[in-house]
């Protein structure tokens, strides 16, 4: 049996060697999710570039100072996001998450990577521009098939943001029931499938929603002009007006919360020379 307690050869593969320069032991608490963390964060970073093969599972227990179990538990869920393959004879390699992740997953890669990191500003832009997709077909669409008990549904939605504009977490889950009932109103059940997709970010990830929604206080006006336009019954108008109004509310949000004007740096795995 061999024995993890050897220290990590130095006749290990280049590649294996830079994978491992780039890691360090985690905390000790929620060790599972820590590592789980650690490895997403390189994969998203680009430091783990898709395609690489992970050193042993000894070689990245010993580096991470976790044990096995533990890894393959953390390996586990990086597997059912997507970010990583078994392959038989093979061993674990970085999967494209781009072709295996799926949308349900897009508030999980966001939340494993930091406000500072250009990937962070890129996921999220890429969410915002899902919403605003959803939210101005699903605004056409009620615009031309709601009732008037859709709109009385949608109004009372509306009446309950007011009361949350001091907390950003409350707002986001009111303002997803206000899209839940647009959905409705739009007789779209694909629609209602795709808001799934962001309805269980202000449970799994708050502090991603608290940034997303920082200036409620301002967005609420928003929505008394979105019934209007649902009540024109103009589904095409309703769509240009919808569009518009959250392009110009997501270029405020981007411009308080600009992407870093850093260089970028060149990943530390899977390029030829020597690591940094």
């Amino acid at each position: 049996m061999a024995d993890d307690s050897i220290p990590p050869s130095a006749s290990l593969p280049p590649a294996d060697l830079q994978t491992l320069a780039v890691l360090a032991p985690v905390a000790r608490q929620s060790v599972v999710d820590a590592v789980a963390d650690r490895l997403r964060g390189e994969i998203l970073a680009g430091r783990l570039r898709p395609g690489t093969r992970l050193p042993s599972e000894r070689e990245l227990s010993l580096a991470l100072g976790v044990n096995r179990l533990t890894l393959r538990a953390s390996l586990a869920r990086l597997e059912a996001l997507g970010l990583i393959t078994t392959r038989h004879g093979a061993g674990t390699i970085v999967a494209s998450w781009r072709e295996r992740a799926g949308l349900e997953m897009l508030g999980t890669l966001v939340k494993g990577l930091k406000l500072a990191d250009p990937a962070w500003h890129e996921l999220v832009r890429s969410a915002l521009e899902i919403r605003r997709i959803l939210a101005s077909e699903a605004v056409a669409f009620a615009a031309e098939r709601h009732t008037d008990e859709d709109i009385d549904a949608i109004a009372a939605c509306a009446q309950v943001l007011s009361e949350h504009i001091d907390d950003p977490v409350a707002f986001a889950r009111a303002d997803l029931a206000f899209m839940r009932a647009v959905c409705k109103a739009a007789r779209n059940v694909g629609l209602e499938l795709l808001l799934n997709t962001f309805a269980r970010w202000p449970d799994e990830h708050p502090q991603l929603v608290a940034v997303l929604y920082d200036d409620c206080a301002s967005s609420v006006a928003l929505y008394p002009r979105v019934i209007d336009v649902i009540k024109s019954r103009n589904g095409e108008a309703a769509r240009t007006i919808a569009r518009r109004t959250l392009e110009h509310r997501d270029g405020e949000w981007a411009q308080r919360h600009p992407p870093p004007s850093t260089e970028v740096e060149t990943p530390l795995v899977g390029r030829k020379g020597k690591a940094r």
